[in-house]
């Protein structure tokens, strides 16, 4: 009997074992994931990485990364971007929205404006990886309080692009940081 194998079948089992234990890897993490949300195009964002560092709290239902310390508002990237887009707002009426594009004009024209926000939360990309963090202020304007959120994206290069909306501010229902790390909490079917 001849055990020695040809060099081919040793370049191949190279090749394909570092493959195999990734893909293996890879499903043994997707059968064991607890936080997780199924976007239902065939798109699964897995946070189970965040949630075991002890600094990320996720938000089963509406995919939510929630940091347990809120971040830094990113001034010097709000600086050099220079502009914001502002983004579309659907939930609002034709007459809501107009209003909404005065404020945050007259908001944004306030020197250092963006000073005063404060971090809400963070979303996780088609590829579990954390794209994009949101940060709010309350602001009022002509007798009313709006909500203003700024979302930073975050490109592959690493640069950020900012759009910025603005909603009727209601106490009860307004998403803010402690609301949103409550509800994150009660979202998983295991506690975080």
């Amino acid at each position: 009997m001849n055990f020695y194998r040809s060099k081919g079948f040793w370049i191949a089992f190279a090749i394909f074992s570092p493959l195999l234990l990734i893909a293996a890897n890879y499903g043994f993490k997707t059968m064991t994931s607890i936080y997780k949300k199924d976007l239902g195009n065939g798109v699964v964002i897995y946070a189970d990485d965040y949630v075991k560092t002890g600094r990320w709290v996720f938000d089963c239902e509406y995919r939510r990364l929630i940091s347990r310390e809120p971040l830094p508002v990113p001034i010097a990237a709000l600086e050099r971007a220079g502009r914001l887009t502002i983004g579309k707002m659907y939930a609002l009426s034709e007459a809501d929205e107009k209003l909404a594009r005065e404020v945050i004009r007259a908001v944004t024209a306030m020197p250092d404006w963006y000073k005063r926000l404060s971090y809400r939360y963070s979303f996780l990309g088609e590829s579990s990886d954390l794209n994009s963090h949101t940060f709010d202020l309350i602001a009022s304007h002509e007798g009313r309080k709006w909500g203003l959120e700024v979302w930073q994206e975050i490109g592959y290069d690493g640069e950020s692009s900012f759009d910025i909306t603005a909603e009727p501010y209601d106490p009860e229902t307004y998403v803010d940081y402690a609301r949103a790390l409550q509800a994150a909490a009660r979202s998983c079917p295991v506690p975080q």
